[in-house]
């Protein structure tokens, strides 16, 4: 295991159609929330797997998703996936290819993630424990659900500021700007799509006995859609304990959850909890780090 001291912690007829649609639209929901959170690489964990003598490091991940629902109901999910990432580095930052997809067993769904190309700078020391470094990439419409809405492109900016007190707590916070490039406007069935989207992540990861961690991150997305002033906002919990059995390979178990803020026009139903059997899912997961 790499010495903590040196990096961070170690390292989702008419009638009958139309519920169809909203079965799988409710699917790809949960699966897109989750996808966004829960299966992002875990910074503190992927640096401290991460030799400092090979340009070269990357990760493979699968993991198996289920909500609380039973598998008659039309709202239960459960599914497969798998992703991963190869990066090269060197004095002048680091160049990342990330790739993914999805098996949404239950609705018999499948579907890639969109690849996310990215360079990032290389780390700049602001104080003792402090660290910055910079980020510039951009998604490209491999998924299916990108290519029908005729997504060009989305070059996304971001940031991540690390906190680094012990060799036992690590925290970073990572601001993000995005910009989805559609071709067009709006869909075929009226849909509006997002335009620009902001995202603030933080995540705290702390390291309570050798080889095990418990994580837990939170983040916050405001969406504008098209010819609209309005933001939709998202606030997203996750929570995950890990194991690194064996030099570089990881086991993690945990919990997800999305929801929307108290909105006063629409009642306190509407507000975040931590759990909520409607959009929680729990998760186990395998990473390599290679």
């Amino acid at each position: 295991m790499p010495s903590l001291n040196n990096c961070a912690l170690f390292s989702n007829k008419s009638r009958s159609k139309h519920k169809n649609t909203l079965i799988y639209s409710t699917a790809i929901g949960l699966s897109l929330a989750f996808t966004s959170t829960a299966f992002a690489d875990n910074e503190n964990v992927s640096a401290a797997n991460t030799s400092s003598k090979s340009h070269w490091s990357g990760y493979i991940s699968a993991t198996a998703t289920s909500n609380i629902f039973e598998q008659s109901a039309p709202s239960s999910y459960q599914s497969i996936s798998g992703n991963g990432r190869i990066a090269y580095r060197d004095d002048w930052g680091s160049l990342r290819v990330s790739v993914g997809g999805e098996v949404e067993t239950h609705h018999d769904q499948s579907y890639y993630y969109d690849t996310f190309l990215e360079y990032r700078t290389p780390s700049k020391e602001l104080a003792n424990d402090w660290t910055l470094l910079g980020s510039a990439g951009v998604f490209l419409p491999t998924s299916h659900t990108s290519q029908e809405n005729k997504l060009q492109a989305a070059p996304r900016i971001a940031g991540y500021l690390f906190y680094r007190p012990s060799k036992d707590w690590n925290f970073y916070l990572s601001p993000r700007f995005k910009y989805n490039a559609y071709k067009y406007e709006t869909g075929r069935q009226g849909e509006h799509f997002v335009e620009h989207q902001i995202d603030i992540l933080a995540d705290a990861t702390w390291q309570f006995i050798d080889n095990w961690y418990v994580d837990v991150s939170g983040s916050y997305r405001m969406a504008k859609s098209f010819n609209t002033n309005r933001y939709d906002n998202l606030f997203t919990a996750s929570e995950e304990i890990g194991w690194e059995f064996s030099p570089s390979w990881i086991v993690a178990v945990g919990h997800n959850n999305s929801g929307g803020f108290y909105d006063p026009e629409r009642g306190q139903s509407h507000s975040f909890e931590l759990y909520d059997k409607r959009s929680s899912v729990f998760y186990l997961s395998m990473t390599k780090y290679l």
